[in-house]
């Protein structure tokens, strides 16, 4: 019997190569929109030995700032006092002998703590950890704590940090073109925990175009954490101050999309906080749902005529499934203000099963074994049917050059993929697949896909054991008809649009299928779901709405 497969091992200095690697991509990427100070510490780094490179790059990575040199254990480096004294001496390294105390508490231990400053308190051992520092702090000044510390630390046991972090994370977000993803990415790519798609990293179509957007992103990436810190203390007066430094205009994706979500992050506040003069401003200048929606909430109750249009105008060419059925809601009674005629949206009426159960922990397994006595095969499925065929369909179109899309090798999709950006700009590359789907054998067509891509991440493929087999049988059963819709109303807004999938699949496999959603006791359809079923009802597609009661058997 083969035991689990184990994870390739890693060389001893592979943490070094990755971040090399990085380095050298964004410098090659963006050398040119990179300041003196960024050359300068790449120049710096290169130049450094290579036990003080790795030392700098373990000490980067880890959570700091400050770390103790007599705790550090990294054999491979071999002598590790030389690679300290050469990071402080060239600069690649800050040695810290005035340490703030509250950094100072969390590299000591307690017994350390107590062994400092044990005598002057009493049951100073018997204290917790968080007691003791509390003890600590209000027994002496900052100045006492720190030359306590001086004083009973060895020689050889003083305080580094790593120079330069603001240029790595700078260095990251290039090679990245997020905040979110970092060097472990690299190790989970070389142990095969993630295998990533090959796709083209085109220097032309990188996510920057300019320092000056460089510039402006970091600057927006401060005003999210002045926004969060404002937040926290109810700074009223920060908020309108915020909200005008968010009002200009921005240059490239990347900076646009981030004003964005600010602006409506703090639209959101400032209307919370009854600053509505404000909020409607940064709704007017917000490209992102829903801030129309939250404009035209704001307008109803004094301007209902602009409220009007603007839902009129948002109807015509929604942003989103969301927004379309905000609009549809809200025009009626807007028009009865206004003494226009008007027609309330039809009512929901869809197709039910009322069940009645033995009680079981999960009630779509309850369902499903009652409709397996009527149907030879059903499978709880929720959304992972619809995203695989989804991802296998249009794999090329996901994973295409498109600029600013792909800015990394550990992209699980492109970054605009849950933007109405990825239709807008692939749409002559999407129709063409549409027609090519309507035209081809689409289970030989996907099931080839599966085969070629099996094991690639992609953010709409969840390679579970199982898929292929359900998804042969729906490929054979489902019309063609039915799949090219549900594909398209994906591709109109692939962020909502992936999730609200009934639970499950109801299969006589090449003759009829059922897509059932399941309700236990008080539960109701979610808005994307209510959705989902709308639309399977004017394409003709079988889909039921089960709500299960329990029986005590």
């Amino acid at each position: 019997m083969n035991g689990p497969i184990q994870p390739p091992e890693l060389p001893p200095r592979y943490y070094l190569s990755n971040f090399t690697r990085l380095l050298d991509t964004v410098a090659s990427q963006y050398g040119d929109l990179l300041a003196p100070r960024e050359h300068a510490f790449l120049q710096m780094f290169a130049q450094a030995s290579e036990a003080l490179r790795c030392l700098y790059v373990r000490l980067v990575s880890r959570r700091g700032p400050l770390f103790r040199t007599g705790q550090l254990d990294y054999p491979e480096l071999g002598d590790l006092a030389a690679a300290l004294q050469e990071g402080v001496a060239c600069g690649l390294l800050q040695r810290e002998d005035s340490p703030d105390f509250a950094a100072l508490a969390t590299l000591l231990r307690k017994a350390e703590l107590a062994a400092i400053y044990g005598d002057a308190l009493v049951d100073a051992r018997r204290l917790r950890k968080p007691e003791l520092v509390a003890a600590v702090t209000a027994a002496f000044d900052e100045a006492a704590l720190v030359a306590g510390w001086r004083r009973w630390r060895d020689d050889d046991d003083w305080l580094v940090a790593p120079a330069s972090t603001e240029v790595v994370a700078l260095l990251q977000l290039l090679f990245f073109g997020n905040g979110y993803q970092d060097l472990t990415e690299f190790v989970l790519s070389d142990l095969g925990y993630a295998n990533y798609a090959r796709y083209s990293l085109n220097p032309d179509y990188r996510l920057f175009s300019t320092r000056a957007e460089i510039d402006e992103y970091l600057e927006l990436l401060q005003l999210k954490q002045i926004f969060r810190n404002t937040t926290a203390v109810g700074d009223r007066g920060t908020l309108v101050a915020l909200g005008r430094r968010l009002r200009g205009p921005a240059a490239g994706p990347a900076v646009v999309e981030l004003r964005n979500r600010l602006r409506l992050r703090l639209a959101r506040q400032c209307e919370r906080e009854g600053f509505l003069g404000e909020a409607r401003a940064l709704y007017q200048t917000c490209n992102l749902h829903p801030a129309r929606q939250r404009l035209a909430r704001l307008l109803a109750p004094t301007d209902p005529a602009s409220a009007y249009a603007l839902c009129e105008a948002i109807e015509s060419d929604p942003w989103c499934e969301a927004e379309r059925d905000f609009a549809r809601r809200s025009l009626p009674p807007l028009a009865k203000r206004l003494g226009r005629p008007s027609a309330s949206p039809p009512r929901d009426a869809f197709t039910q099963d009322r069940l009645c159960l033995p009680r079981q922990s999960h009630v779509e397994q309850a369902a499903l074994r009652h409709y397996l006595q009527s149907w030879p095969e059903a499978y709880h499925l929720e959304n992972l049917l619809f995203n695989a065929s989804f991802g296998l369909a249009f794999w090329e179109q996901i994973f295409a050059p498109v600029p600013g899309a792909f800015v990394n090798p550990f992209q699980a999709a492109p970054l605009d993929m849950h933007s109405p950006r990825f239709l807008r700009a692939r749409r002559t590359a999407l129709e063409q697949r549409l027609e090519e789907l309507a035209q081809v054998d689409l289970a030989v067509c996907l099931l080839t896909a599966y085969q070629r891509h099996q094991g690639i991440t992609n953010v709409w493929v969840a390679w579970r054991a199982g898929l292929k087999e359900v998804l042969e049988k729906a490929l054979r059963t489902i019309p063609r008809a039915h799949w090219l819709a549900i594909w398209r109303r994906m591709l109109f807004d692939p962020d909502a649009n992936r999730n609200g999938f009934p639970d499950l699949l109801l299969l006589y496999p090449g003759e009829a299928y059922q897509l059932v959603e399941v309700k236990g006791p008080g539960d109701q359809l979610q808005a994307n779901q209510r959705r989902w079923m709308r639309f399977f009802k004017t394409q003709g597609i079988p889909a039921s709405l089960c709500r299960v009661s329990w029986r005590d058997d």
